[in-house]
């Protein structure tokens, strides 16, 4: 078997598809003294390079997969409609040679809980982002949730964990197989498979793009990267858990925004159209505006991208294009991890969202699908005074033709698993003209103005012009009180944002 091993490592190396490692140094103390600006290294120029000549045809497969994704998200551009939130399952493979290596489940949480900031953009720093890219900073729709089942069914806590003699591994994927010591991936049609471990010659990372060989598809990260102090005890600039947002975007197709050269060409690209084009990674963390290629226009290098080489304290943001590419991936190539309905704790969350809920009579919404986890395949739709009652489209246009106010229900289901969630007072329909309600009036009285007009104030008039109440519109829908005034005949004047006065009278008659 020894004999062997050297032989089945060059085999683990053929196997290997494109991926992207991240050479960074993990300097810390005297040693990051010395060296403050490490110069990391990606090779997937030369690892495609040579898969390519091993194996063509996974060239082929990776660009196949690129038009795939390419292709789905100009059609969903066409739709105009968001994904609904996508839980991805994810297994740790933690494996170790040194108890620092085999990291707490604290460490773990504390990665899962970075992914899900970052990918959703509820990272505290997003704040931080460049005020010249904000407007492109995007929340992916992406969440990640630990597995509770494994591949055979049975119980898990997401985590594996296995001692190993190997004392550190290379870039070559002995670390997916157990023959070299490491762990063999679960079934990455159905889980993210990450493996944590001794990463040797200070590499901080690795991904494998989709498209790929199955059995070594995944991300790999080195134990001092995962997640954030107090649970991640090593320090270096790497250690806030954005080397795992890095790669886990890599495995959704993203390339490093400044393409895939690293020397400073300016003539490549990473194919996303809202990532200013740069000629070589950031480190450290710049500040201000840095330009190259002429981006200077665009708003310079975007240093903070999750998928360039700055620290991980200066990383914020993915953009909308990249958000829509990783969905793409996610409804195309790597479709059958979203119904992997069994290997979450919630598997599938039912919600929906409309443009406006507040519309004049006569209108039609169009309703959206936004169920978190599992992606659906049925949905049951009930809706109160629309011109239709039920519908089991995905994203049903419904019209709203008499004013007042209506719930509606929705059901999202996938094979026998579902959730349903009801919103009352959810769509409010206005008249054409402003609605007051009850009149006569006795301790309150409610005012309706169109959904069309934005409503600013509202005054109560008595019959001789005085002015008896005021208050401030917040929405369309006022609810005023009636203390003290008299039986009779008021005035109710709606001020609107244009200037514009409606009066209608209002009895009070207790």
């Amino acid at each position: 078997m020894l004999k062997l091993l050297p032989v089945l490592k060059i085999i683990s190396l053929r196997l290997t598809n494109s991926v992207c490692i991240i050479w960074l140094l993990l300097l810390a103390g005297t040693v990051m003294a010395q060296q403050p600006n490490p110069k990391p290294r990606c090779a997937t120029n030369e690892v495609t390079q040579r898969l390519q000549q091993l194996h063509p045809d996974l060239l082929n497969q990776m660009q196949k997969a690129k038009k795939r994704a390419q292709k789905y998200r100009q059609q969903k551009k066409l739709a105009r409609l968001q994904q609904p939130v996508t839980v991805v399952p994810v297994v740790f493979h933690v494996v170790y040679h040194t108890s620092q290596e085999n990291i707490s489940t604290e460490q773990i949480l504390s990665q899962l809980e970075i992914l899900n900031e970052d990918y959703r953009r509820l990272n505290a720093d997003s704040s931080q982002t460049l005020p010249q890219f904000k407007g492109v900073a995007a929340d992916s729709r992406i969440q990640f949730c630990l597995a509770t089942r494994d591949p055979k069914g049975n119980p898990t806590t997401g985590v594996t964990r296995k001692f190993t003699s190997t004392t550190e591994f290379d870039q070559d994927d002995a670390v997916k197989f157990s023959v070299y010591g490491g762990q063999n991936a679960w079934d990455s049609e159905r889980y993210l498979n990450i493996w944590v471990c001794n990463l040797q010659s200070k590499t901080l990372g690795y991904a494998q793009y989709p498209g790929s060989l199955a059995e070594t598809d995944g991300v790999v990260l080195d134990y001092t990267t995962i997640g954030r102090a107090p649970a991640n005890p090593f320090a270096s600039r790497f250690n806030l858990g954005r080397t795992g947002t890095h790669e886990i975007a890599h495995w959704l197709g993203l390339q490093h925004i400044w393409g895939t050269n690293d020397t400073g060409s300016c003539n490549d690209s990473d194919d996303i159209n809202d990532t200013p084009n740069q000629d070589k990674p950031s480190t450290g963390c710049p500040t201000g505006k840095v330009e190259s290629c002429s981006n200077g226009s665009a708003g310079g290098n975007m240093y903070q991208n999750f998928l360039d080489y700055t620290d991980d304290a200066c990383m914020n943001l993915f953009t909308q294009d990249q958000a829509e590419y990783m969905q793409s991936i996610l409804s195309t190539v790597r479709q059958n991890i979203l119904t992997t309905a069994v290997v979450c704790t919630s598997p599938l969350t039912a919600d929906f969202e409309v443009s406006d809920t507040i519309i004049v009579a006569g209108t039609t919404v169009q309703f959206q699908d936004a169920s978190i986890g599992v992606r659906a395949n049925g949905w049951a739709w009930a809706f109160e005074g629309g011109n239709i009652a039920t519908s089991t489209e995905q994203n049903p246009m419904v019209r709203y033709d008499q004013p007042g106010i209506y719930a509606v229900s929705f059901t999202a289901s996938f094979s026998s698993i579902s959730d349903a969630v009801t919103k009352t007072q959810y769509i409010r329909v206005t008249g054409t003209e402003p609605v007051i309600f009850p009149n006569p009036a006795q301790e309150q009285v409610s005012i309706v103005a169109p959904a069309n007009k934005e409503l600013q104030q509202v005054q109560i008039v008595n019959s001789v012009g005085q002015v008896v109440l005021t208050q401030a519109a917040t929405d369309n829908f006022v609810l005023l009180k009636l203390p003290n005034l008299a039986n009779g005949m008021y005035y109710c004047r709606l001020w609107y944002a244009n200037k514009l006065i409606e009066t209608k009278k209002l009895i009070i008659s207790r």
